[in-house]
């Protein structure tokens, strides 16, 4: 006899059209929900029976999700509230506490736990206003194994429940030091990575677009010692460091990847992976050993690329590593500082644009309008160092406050509009509101962004250098994805 499930981990579905508007239909990602696989990795070793939904893959909606979830007759429903990054968390939101509402609708019985990066930000604020019983602050992974032990509620370690119409937390427990060991897991096989329905972001596959269904995401490392006032990161994991898992173990994770699911394109969500090389060479090593054929995108710093080696460059081209991710955000000394990005300079950015360049690395580059500070023409001059540069597929961001940053505290200290839906922290959504500058306003920002990437997009230069690059289809592609206009509330649409 099957023993009953303890904990189905559900990656909620619905969003997105909600968050990408018509740029969902073939040019956003549709990426496996790693931070659920890890969680189920760590509760299996522990011993329990534990399944993951992704309704996102299945393309269910909320009702649909709730009547799979009673199929499955979990003790606990655990929605896991991550996207791949924390500043992108908070939009689907709306997803989740409608998907809680459907879970109560179909059974009052059935207990509902919230963890992930908003939770975790704002947990008095969810548990007021969404129909869970219970959310994890932190990393979650002590405390879901307190819950699933059965502990009492008072005993167990960043644990917010309700009773008697009252909400109690405890302490959030210390983050996980030794990753390799207690996070050993990673329950690929609860998800449905052999399937083709999986896919990379589109510019990570310019090279060959054909293989973006042949993708995984995972961490090789977690949390971020700097202090960027527009991040959230900091609301999960409290302190400013990188723990790291062993090079051994990221290897193995790889290994099987290739052997077992076919992965061509794998998307590290490190917050920052070129940052200490005997993490990241040894890492590298291991893959040009193997004789992998692999694409990696990787998230890197200006500052901490300045004073990399360039042959450690060429090693992370040969080992695969054809894409980065790098932050220039402005081009502005006194905004950067502002908001405790670094001190580089234009001259830094381009020497460091150069090297990646020299070692063969794409880059997808972030640039950011709307930040404290910003003029019409100090964002004007950031699209003008974006052509400049003529990076392979830069992402133009508004300036927004998610939960959990420091933008976030001074906007509602300030009193700063900020949006009355969690999808006004959408960045492509209909009813995305970024931060006003006391020059700009709300719309003078997002009109700005949406003009800078359309300007850039249909750049004849621009479009060329991607054909020499990629070739037609590549060029085609993109010329596909600009002709999608973004319909904006804030703008009148």
């Amino acid at each position: 006899m099957m023993k009953p499930l303890d904990i189905l981990l559900v990656n909620v579905g619905s969003t997105k059209q909600q968050v990408y508007q018509d740029l969902s239909m073939d040019f956003s990602a549709i990426e496996p929900p790693f931070w659920a696989a890890l969680t189920a990795g760590f509760l299996r070793r522990k011993e329990f029976n534990v399944d993951i939904l992704d309704a996102g893959f299945h393309n269910l909606d909320q009702p649909e999700t709730a009547e799979a979830i009673e199929q499955y007759e979990p003790r606990f429903a655990g929605i896991v509230v991550y996207s791949q990054q924390a500043n992108t968390c908070t939009p689907i939101m709306t997803a989740v506490g409608q998907l809680c509402k459907e879970i109560k609708k179909k059974n009052p019985r059935r207990k509902v736990i919230l963890s992930g990066w908003h939770p975790t930000a704002l947990p008095q604020r969810t548990m007021e206003e969404e129909a869970c019983d219970f959310l994890t602050e932190g990393e979650g992974f002590y405390t879901l194994q307190g819950l699933l032990e059965g502990r009492k509620y008072a005993e167990i370690p960043g644990l917010w429940w309700r009773e008697d119409e009252k909400i109690y937390h405890n302490p959030r427990p210390p983050n996980i030091e030794d990753l390799t060991t207690e996070l050993n897991e990673v329950a690929w096989d609860l998800l449905p990575l052999s399937s083709g329905r999986y896919r990379a972001f589109n510019w990570m596959c310019l090279q060959d677009l054909e293989s973006r269904n042949r993708c995984a995401t995972m961490f090789t490392s977690l949390g971020c010692p700097f202090n960027c006032t527009f991040c959230a990161i900091h609301a999960t994991f409290a302190d400013r460091k990188v723990r790291n898992w062993s090079p051994a173990w990221v290897l193995k994770q790889i290994d099987m990847l290739v052997s077992q699911y076919n992965v061509k394109n794998i998307n590290l969500l490190d917050e920052i992976f070129i940052f200490n090389p005997r993490h990241y060479l040894p890492i590298a090593d291991g893959i040009i050993k193997r004789g992998y054929d692999l694409n990696f995108c990787a998230f890197a710093r200006v500052d901490i690329l300045d004073r990399t080696p360039q042959e450690h460059l060429d090693t992370l081209k040969k080992a695969g590593f054809n894409w980065i991710k790098l932050g220039i955000e402005s081009t502005n000394a006194t905004i950067l500082e502002g908001i405790y990005k670094g001190h580089y300079s234009k001259e830094i950015s381009r020497r460091v644009v150069h090297k990646l360049h020299k070692s063969g690395l794409e880059l997808c580059a972030n640039f950011m309008f709307g930040l404290p500070g910003d003029t019409w023409e100090t964002m004007q001059d950031v699209l003008n160092f974006a052509f400049e540069l003529n990076c392979a597929f830069p992402s133009f961001f508004c300036t927004m406050a998610p939960p959990g940053s420091e933008l976030y505290k001074q906007a509602l200290a300030e009193g700063a509009p900020l949006p009355n839906n969690w999808l006004g922290w959408a960045q492509q959504g209909y009813d995305f509101l970024p931060l006003p500058t006391k020059s700009l306003s709300s719309a003078d920002v997002l009109r700005f962004r949406d003009y800078a990437f359309d300007a850039y997009f249909k750049n004849p230069r621009y479009l060329h250098s991607i054909e020499q690059k990629f070739g037609i289809l590549a060029r085609e592609h993109i010329e596909n994805m600009v002709k999608i206009k973004l319909r904006r509330k804030q703008l009148g649409d």
